[in-house]
């Protein structure tokens, strides 16, 4: 074989070589990528995942007078409310189903001492500590209530994507305020990982956490 044939040859041997090596690295980094990226949740479960938005510090008053805040739902799944006591319909409506929740997974070993409601008043001109302690008395005494200054309120309000307008009052300075429905739920590392929109039913709620909980668990 002549010299430049023998060149060419030793080349394309080289060239070869090269490729086949960059193709099997390519090949492994994309196995280990597939192997390592989160597994998508189940698509009949209402979940941020696989990037559930982690709650940043944020400062309640509960119906005690206590701060409560982000120390207060980490290490516990919590389900939130946003609403008022002065609500004329959906409000108790949807405090009756999350106290319906409790009840059915009252014997849940997923759940077992670590739920907790938390119903949050974007109405602080009119609900007190003490009118919160008794409203949420009346659908569960275990119930946290709380809330605080409009400014704070919106810093928790804008990270969990609560909206909330206060409408103009009537004659006699009563008002409605127009909010966001749906339920929350924070896992214990007090990260958004569900949305529950209305209409909504303990039993739905109930079965839905019950898998929520353990594909989180599973996905440790």
């Amino acid at each position: 074989m002549a010299p430049d044939e023998c060149m060419k040859a030793q080349t394309l041997r080289v060239g070869g070589a090269l490729v086949g090596g960059f193709v099997v690295i390519f090949a492994a980094l994309f196995a280990i990528q597939k192997l390592s990226a989160p597994a998508p949740a189940p698509a009949d479960l209402p979940m941020f995942w696989p990037q559930p938005k982690r709650i940043e510090p944020f400062s309640l008053t509960d119906q005690h007078g206590t701060e409560f805040g982000l120390e207060r739902v980490t290490g516990r799944w919590s389900l939130w409310y946003f609403g008022y006591t002065f609500c004329p319909d959906v409000c108790p409506v949807t405090l009756t189903v999350m106290n319906g929740v409790h009840e059915t997974l009252a014997a849940s070993v997923d759940f077992s001492g670590t739920l907790q409601s938390v119903f949050v008043s974007i109405d602080p001109a009119r609900d007190t500590s003490e009118r919160l302690s008794k409203y949420v008395s009346f659908f569960n005494p275990g119930f946290v209530a709380a809330t605080a200054s409009s400014d704070s309120l919106s810093r928790l309000t804008l990270q969990l994507g609560i909206n909330f307008a206060p409408q103009a009052p009537d004659e006699q300075g009563n008002y409605v305020v127009d909010h966001t429905a749906a339920i929350l739920l924070t896992d214990p590392q007090a990260r958004l990982v569900a949305w529950f929109g209305s209409p909504h039913t303990a039993a739905q709620i109930s079965a839905q956490m019950i898998r929520i909980a353990q594909f989180v668990d599973g996905a440790k």
